[in-house]
């Protein structure tokens, strides 16, 4: 049995006051470790929020083995239209929450604005639209997110757990989830697959 929710309000009543160093709107690689493997291994995380409340991050590059249409059956939909699609597997929090990233061509109550480019919904109204074929022009679904407690994450990225690039919206939602990590190696100038946790470590 399939269980999907709605996040409460967690989120959304910490999302107010961004902290100085703002990893908001960015891309999250985790760096790789040769000796162990790790859940986030070659996972591509958008940080939707940032604050003194902690982060929570979707990624958007592994799909799941779920189409669109059958999350939208099980939620038990009367009119679903022909979405074409996966949902894809956001983080190991909460993981019967639906959450939407997506373009700022619509929002709802709750919608958060991430980025200029980037808003993330998890409003179960947004969910309907979109099952009922009034979707935003670009959009994934994820289930669950990936979140860390006040502190944690600038923890992680200065003992170079994490590496961060500038978002660009197409590479989330016009490039396959397949080729976005040879993507942005290709942007930056080097395989970010081969990146050391040690580098910059004497």
């Amino acid at each position: 049995m399939l269980f999907i929710s709605t996040i409460s309000t967690y989120q959304r009543e910490n999302i107010d006051h961004c902290m100085s160093e703002d990893i908001k709107g960015k891309i999250l690689f985790f760096s790789p470790n040769e000796e162990e493997a790790s859940y986030f291994t070659d996972s591509l995380i958008y940080i939707c929020d940032h604050n003194e409340s902690g982060s929570l991050g979707l990624i958007f590059n592994r799909p799941l083995n779920l189409e669109l249409k059958d999350l939208f059956k099980g939620m038990k939909f009367k009119e679903i239209s022909n979405v074409i699609g996966n949902v894809f597997l956001g983080g190991p929090v909460n993981p019967g929450a639906i959450f939407i990233l997506h373009s700022p061509d619509k929002s709802w109550k709750g919608t958060v604005k991430a980025s200029e480019d980037i808003y993330m919904s998890t409003d179960y109204e947004a969910i309907e639209d979109i099952a009922h074929g009034d979707a935003p022009n670009d959009f994934i679904i994820t289930l669950g997110y990936t979140g860390w407690a006040p502190g944690q994450l600038q923890e992680e990225i200065s003992e170079n757990a994490w590496i961060s690039f500038e978002v660009d919206k197409d590479l989330i939602f016009k490039i396959s989830p397949e080729d976005q990590i040879n993507e942005i190696s290709r942007i930056v100038g080097y395989d970010i697959r081969m990146i050391s946790p040690d580098f910059g470590n004497a």
